[in-house]
C-alpha cells in the first residue's frame, strides 16, 4: 500500500514541464526520490567522511519517459555524526547524497536534501537524521538497580534495610547512566530514505 502510494506520487510528479529548448529532459527541483540503502550506517563507527550508498526503489520518470531506472545507484557521504550523550543528547547523521549512476555508468552530480526517514528515527533541518532518546532505558536501569538493592537489603536483615539498599541501588544505577552513552543511531540495509532534489537534474538531451 505505501509502494503505491509512493509511486503514485512520482507519477504525478513527472507531469509537471520537464523539457526545456534544445530538447534537454529535465527533472525538476523538489522531485522526491525513495532510495534503499546498501550500506550499514551507524553513529557508534561512522567517521565525517565515510561514504553512504543506495538504490532507487522506484524509477524516475518525466512525461512518460524513465529517466533513471529502478535500482540506479545513488553515492552520498556523512558529513556531520552526532554521537550519543551520557545524560542527554540524541544520535544524529547529517548525509549528503551527491551522485546519481545510471545502469549505463552515467555519473550525474545531484543536489539534495533529505525528506522521509523511514522510521528509523527523525529528521531535523535539511540532512540529519535524528535517533531516538534512551531516556526510557536510563529510567528503566535506575529502578531495576534500586529493586536489586531492596531485594538484598531484605535478605540481609529481614526487611530493616531495605530502603538503604534501594537507595544505594539507585545511586549505583544513576551512575551506570552517566558512565554509558545512550543510543546510538543505526541505518541497516534496506532503511528507505527519500531524498528531495534541490536543484533540477538534466541527464541528458534527445
Amino acid at each position: 500500500m505505501i509502494a503505491a502510494v509512493i509511486l503514485a506520487a512520482l507519477l504525478q510528479q513527472s507531469s509537471e514541464p520537464a523539457v526545456v529548448p534544445g530538447g534537454t529532459v529535465v527533472v525538476p527541483a523538489g522531485t522526491v526520490i525513495p532510495i534503499s540503502l546498501t550500506s550499514r550506517v551507524t553513529t557508534k563507527h561512522a567517521k565525517d567522511g565515510d561514504g553512504v550508498y543506495g538504490k532507487t526503489v522506484f524509477p524516475i520518470t518525466v512525461n512518460k519517459k524513465i529517466v533513471s531506472p529502478e535500482g540506479s545507484n545513488v553515492r552520498g557521504k556523512i558529513s556531520q555524526i552526532q554521537k550519543p550523550g551520557r545524560v542527554k543528547g540524541k544520535a544524529a547523521l547529517t548525509l549528503t547524497f551527491q551522485t546519481l549512476v545510471l545502469p549505463n555508468g552515467t555519473t550525474l552530480p545531484i543536489y539534495t536534501s533529505l525528506g522521509g526517514v523511514g522510521g528509523v528515527g527523525e529528521r531535523t533541518g535539511e540532512a540529519t537524521v535524528q535517533g531516538d532518546s534512551s531516556k526510557g532505558q536510563d529510567a528503566k536501569t535506575v529502578g531495576t538497580t534500586a529493586t536489586q538493592g531492596a531485594l538484598i537489603g531484605v535478605i540481609a536483615d529481614r526487611g530493616r534495610s531495605a530502603a538503604i539498599g534501594g537507595g544505594i541501588g539507585g545511586a549505583a544505577g544513576a551512575a551506570a547512566v552517566l558512565l554509558t552513552r545512550g543510543k546510538d543511531l543505526v541505518l541497516e540495509p534496506g532503511t528507505t530514505i527519500e531524498i528531495v532534489l534541490d536543484r533540477p537534474l538534466a541527464p541528458w538531451a534527445f
